[in-house]
């Protein structure tokens, strides 16, 4: 190979290193982001997942409160009658 060839090739592989190594910082930059946000969507997840089980606790609080408030008159009702 010729000198002015082996210039050329060694030049061109520095313009190829050089370009190549913002990609393979970018594509870890990515991955970062990439795993952060799986593990936001994880926690929100298994956050609403808890939220879910105290609306489900506190639904049932207010059935029972609703069966009880239906009850009262019922319960006034036979007071009354027993005086």
């Amino acid at each position: 190979m010729s000198v002015e060839l082996q210039n050329e090739v060694r030049e061109l592989r520095r313009r190829f290193d050089l370009a190549e190594m913002p990609l393979s910082q970018l594509e870890g930059r990515f991955e970062f982001i990439s795993g952060q946000l799986r593990d936001v969507q994880l926690y929100m997840h298994a956050r609403f997942e808890d939220i879910d089980c105290r609306f489900e606790q506190i639904d049932k609080r207010f059935d029972l409160l609703d069966a009880k408030v239906d009850a009262l008159p019922r319960i006034i009702a036979e007071l009354i009658s027993k005086r």
